[in-house]
């Protein structure tokens, strides 16, 4: 399991520092474009877009796996340590159905993009290559999610007994 979270962490860092490094140069191209020769490159902002819905995603993958995301415990606090992890284990469990549910909707959207041949207004590339972003950033927070279930859970007892 160690060895998938840390392939896991280089898929997540490759993804934001590549779409970012990517994001940042194809906005300053444009803005260059857009004050001296007075022309904008329409094509970057669907790019940008595009990069924008992955590099989200994996961001919230890190923040999975950092503990970061947002979470209300002000009640859970008062709980003791095994009722927290219970608790903890249950929201990531309901944070896979979520994924699940956006992975098969994802899916059959990239999947009706292709069918039809949908390409994008600028660009006119294939409408499901920016479509992808969406099944494969569930795909990645199910996995990271379900790498965080299996650190808690595989964790508790070292944790009880040093206790």
């Amino acid at each position: 399991m160690a060895a998938l979270n840390r392939f896991l962490s280089n898929v997540e860092k490759y993804i934001c520092v590549t779409t970012f490094v990517v994001m940042l140069f194809l906005t300053f191209i444009n803005i260059v474009s857009r004050y001296l020769l007075t022309m904008s490159l329409s094509f970057t902002k669907e790019i940008v877009t595009g990069l924008f819905v992955i590099a989200s995603l994996a961001g919230s993958s890190i923040a999975i796996r950092d503990h970061s995301h947002l979470g209300l415990d002000f009640i859970t606090s008062y709980f003791s340590k095994g009722a927290q992890r219970f608790l903890f284990v249950i929201a990531n469990l309901l944070g896979i159905v979520f994924c699940a549910v956006v992975l098969y909707h994802g899916a059959i959207m990239v999947y009706h993009e292709w069918e039809s041949g949908q390409v994008s207004a600028t660009m006119q590339w294939p409408e499901w290559i920016y479509g992808m972003t969406v099944p494969v950033g569930a795909l990645l927070l199910m996995l990271r999610y379900g790498v965080t279930i299996w650190q808690t859970v595989a964790a508790a007892p070292a944790r009880e007994g040093q206790a």
